[in-house]
């Protein structure tokens, strides 16, 4: 692995563990065991840093959706693997909530500024990720054509990011059987009945 890899590694595992702003470089230097200048070599700043965090959560969570949706026949059982997903990783201690939410709580607004851009450009490539695989389920016949399938999978990504707020903010598990709840609920809404 190269410098620059393992930086990132640690780096993306304190960044959605402690936040951005509760980790600092002298932390990731620490875990890395690598010379300060190596991170400005490679990235510039800690808000270069960051931005490369940023990117590759992006690609290891739409390469984890991409292979989800291809397995995948119905939109009851995407969701109950992304249910499933999220239960497993809080057994393990690995579920800090949504990376991309997480890491944006806590910026100040001068990193607003900066990262502000790029996670309007996450959301909006996951939202048509989503809406594309409701297009292909409106084809199959599975998912009403009457409704728009940009509308459902924001309703999707509306319902994720506020259970998994509220689960992040109390760490009662109850948030997440209610994420399940209100899944299985716009299943049943926008389903073909049989």
């Amino acid at each position: 692995m190269s410098g620059k890899e393992l930086i990132l590694e640690i780096t993306a595992d304190l960044f959605y563990s402690n936040g951005y702003n509760n980790t600092g470089l002298t932390e990731i230097l620490s875990k890395s065991n690598i010379a300060k200048t190596s991170i400005y070599h490679h990235f510039g700043s800690k808000a270069g840093l960051g931005l490369a965090y940023l990117e590759i959560t992006k690609e290891n969570l739409f390469k984890r959706i991409d292979k989800w949706i291809t397995k995948r026949q119905s939109l009851d059982e995407y969701l109950s693997k992304w249910v499933w997903y999220i239960k497993k990783s809080i057994k393990e201690n690995k579920f800090h909530g949504c990376p991309f939410a997480s890491f944006s709580y806590q910026l100040s607004i001068a990193d607003q500024e900066i990262f502000a851009p790029i996670m309007k450009e996450i959301i909006d490539q996951w939202l048509e990720i989503l809406t594309g695989f409701i297009v292909n389920l409106q084809k199959n016949g599975k998912v009403r054509t009457d409704l728009k399938a940009k509308d459902i999978a924001f309703d999707l990504l509306s319902i994720y990011q506020g259970y998994v707020t509220l689960w992040k903010l109390t760490k009662d598990k109850r948030h997440i059987d209610l994420l399940e709840k209100k899944f299985t609920d716009l299943v049943k809404d926008v389903g073909i009945e049989s």
